[in-house]
């Protein structure tokens, strides 16, 4: 070029529009787009493993290469996970990662996949990290969580060792029962203790349940089955206490409770044979414990206990035991009949007798007796 030949002066870029920045900027943006695909593109194709994850809470984008993004082993502290109906893998997965049961979602959805699983709608017991694959296990084959099983007829102590059986403290059971009453657990009864409002059932126990709120459980069954059967709180302890009788004193048979209510009923009648005593030996027994022979002794029942339905006219001041549904109905429903006195003739069949008269009762005794020596040699005070 010549030195003298004139240089081109630069050409200065034409100013834009507003119109015109907001396109040319939009270009830009799709340009890193179409860029940012590329690459993932490009990653997967490699077989570098990577993906790109999109973060459901914050909608940021963050790229996880390999599996690395994933704890291991079965986990530390236990959590309780509820998976609710309709809920997918994604949303269990998230939900996961947010209780901080996994680090990730998306080597957990994996797993799902490789194993072709479904997962069910309920209460998972997890771990706090736990790897994606510890996890989904632990919802393909989820243990049975701990129970605590109340049979029908159980007393306080029965109930307390049973709780302490399944793996509570026994100081925190000790004090969630042991001088408590219906209306510490919110339900508005007058009743001495707890015996006969914790609900005969089974109660599942979740991870870091405690005894005091297995206790609550309990009570609240209470107050629904008495709910259930129409039963006033004013009256509850009354039918609650003849039903723990009538729960102890006779077998499973409907008819049989039903006689057995209406014997109680009319002892402390005004035509009552005894006095207005009810004389039931299941009061001695829970005031001394039961006898292997099932009979009392003349001393035990001379005992001034207000349990003693020897000595104290009318119903003990509260049930003696859980009774359940079929024992309440019992008493609810009493069955019609003059009856004043019964024994079970053969307590292994449970074959019951019904009398009318002291007299008759003596016969029937007989037969009672006869059964004992039969079983054990014992001739039987009662």
């Amino acid at each position: 070029m010549d030195q003298n030949d004139p240089i081109d002066p630069i050409e200065e870029a034409a100013p834009l529009s507003r119109a015109e920045q907001r396109a040319q900027s939009r270009r830009r943006m799709m340009r890193r787009r179409r860029t940012t695909t590329i690459v993932v593109a490009a990653l997967l194709v490699l077989g570098i493993g990577g993906v790109v994850a999109v973060s459901v809470t914050g909608g940021i984008v963050q790229e996880v290469l390999g599996r690395s993004d994933d704890y291991e082993g079965e986990g530390t502290e236990p959590v309780s996970v509820e998976v609710l109906p309709g809920t997918s893998v994604t949303q269990i997965a998230n939900q996961l990662v947010e209780e901080d049961v996994i680090k990730s979602s998306r080597p957990f959805i994996d797993e799902v996949e490789r194993r072709e699983v479904s997962l069910q709608a309920q209460t998972y017991s997890m771990r706090k990290q736990m790897s994606s694959a510890a996890a989904v296990e632990a919802m393909v084959n989820p243990e049975a969580a701990p129970q605590v099983v109340i049979p029908e007829g159980f007393a306080l102590p029965q109930i307390q060792a049973r709780m302490i059986e399944s793996g509570m403290a026994e100081d925190e059971v000790t004090a969630a029962i042991e001088d408590r009453t219906p209306q510490d657990y919110d339900l508005d009864i007058d009743a001495p203790s707890l015996e006969g409002y914790l609900f005969p059932a089974t109660y599942d126990l979740q991870p870091g349940t405690t005894a005091e709120a297995v206790v609550q459980q309990m009570v609240d069954r209470t107050a629904h089955e008495l709910a259930d059967a129409g039963i006033e709180d004013a009256e509850a302890n009354e039918i609650l206490t003849l039903a723990s009788l009538v729960e102890i004193e006779s077998p499973a048979d409907p008819e049989v409770r039903r006689q057995v209510a209406r014997v109680f009923l009319n002892r402390t009648g005004d035509d009552s044979q005894t006095n207005g005593l009810l004389q039931s030996d299941a009061t001695i027994a829970y005031i001394h414990g039961a006898r292997d022979d099932l009979t009392t002794t003349a001393e035990e029942r001379a005992d001034d206990n207000p349990y003693n339905t020897y000595m104290h006219e009318g119903l003990p001041p509260g049930p003696i035991n859980s009774p359940g549904r079929s024992a309440v109905d019992a008493a609810m429903d009493p069955a019609e009949g003059d009856w004043q006195f019964f024994v079970a003739v053969d307590p292994d069949t449970g074959e019951t007798r019904f009398a009318e008269t002291y007299d008759e009762h003596l016969e029937n005794v007989e037969e009672y007796r006869a059964w004992l020596r039969e079983r054990s040699g014992g001739s039987g005070d009662g």
